[in-house]
């Protein structure tokens, strides 16, 4: 991947889940104009369901090549909303890092005209220092005092600086990309962030005024290998801590000693063994997690990271995040 720029999502970060990004290239030689302006994120979101799936969805290519079919790519968004119907928080996860600061996504929107514009652009880079900060106090448990809309930020030092993806605005919505992103994500009681290179990453921005951001849904392509690199031993990771919560009694198969009706004993049931009853001993392995009957049918790969592919060999992703004014 020839540019990198930290994205959720938030900047992202969150599963719990937490998420941040960047741009690209375009798909035409479009130069962004006009005014530079700039947000924070005050609001993270992945599937939970269906209908969020086809939401946040984004048409990132074919399974053969990287042009555009007609079809929205989700596949991990899909499987994000499977792992959401084993009780998995991770959009709960994702709102706390956003409203605490854990996840701090700077947006720069580039335009000359905010309804029609030929040559407009969004790049996006982590934030740190806000000020005022996040939360008042160590009691504090409704924070977000920096998603005041009058907030100033600090670029971090590990924030790329890829150029933006750029696009237009055609009655008030800006579609922009292809380009590169990373999205990075933290899952669980994780506080490093995972970082997932997307590829032939797009936008889809709608709401665009000075003040804020009504809807930005912004996807790209992850190679499958980041996936059972990085996102699903965060998944496991959580797991761990799950089960020390909710699994008290002796960790011997069947119950494992879980309360019955908590996400343990449901994960447990599901997850523990399921690749080979030989493996059903109360520790839930990133195998197991990854090779789960309905998240490996959802794993499959639907897009072509490259410009052309024998097989697909890429999952789709799409987020949907809002944002208010900031300084930075």
């Amino acid at each position: 991947m020839t540019s990198n720029c930290s994205f959720l999502v938030a900047g992202i970060c969150a599963l719990p889940l937490t998420l941040a990004a960047c741009g690209g290239s375009s798909e035409t030689t479009i130069t962004p104009e006009g005014t530079h302006h700039t947000y924070v994120v005050s609001k993270a979101s992945v599937p939970a369901t269906d209908p969020q799936v086809r939401e946040f969805g984004l048409d990132l290519g074919a399974k053969t090549s990287a042009t555009p079919d007609g079809t929205l790519d989700n596949a991990l968004g899909s499987t994000l909303s499977a792992l959401a119907a084993l009780n998995f928080d991770i959009q709960g996860t994702i709102t706390t890092a956003v409203d605490t600061g854990s996840i701090i996504l700077l947006l720069d929107f580039q335009t000359k005209d905010f309804t029609n514009a030929s040559a407009s652009g969004l790049a996006v880079k982590l934030g740190t220092g806000p000020t005022p900060a996040a939360c008042s106090s160590p009691t504090d448990t409704v924070c977000r005092h920096h998603l005041d809309g009058s907030a100033s930020f600090k670029i971090a030092t590990d924030s790329p600086n890829d150029p933006a993806i750029a696009g237009k605005v055609v009655n008030g919505t800006f579609t922009g990309g292809p380009g590169d992103l990373t999205l990075q994500i933290a899952i669980g009681s994780a506080t490093a962030p995972i970082k997932l290179d997307l590829l032939h990453a797009r936008a889809k921005v709608t709401g665009i005024s000075d003040t804020g951001i009504t809807s930005a849904i912004v996807g790209g392509l992850v190679l499958q290998t980041d996936l059972m690199t990085s996102i699903g031993p965060a998944i496991q990771t959580q797991i761990v801590g799950i089960l020390d919560r909710d699994c008290k009694g002796a960790r011997t198969p069947p119950t494992c000693g879980c309360t019955a009706g908590t996400t343990g004993a449901t994960v447990v049931g599901a997850l523990d063994g399921d690749i080979s009853a030989a493996d059903k001993n109360c520790v839930i392995t990133t195998e197991e997690v990854l090779g789960f009957p309905v998240v490996k049918a959802l794993l499959q790969p639907d897009s072509c990271s490259m410009d052309t592919c024998a097989k697909a060999d890429a999952l789709g992703i799409g987020i949907k995040v809002e944002a208010v004014k900031a300084t930075f």
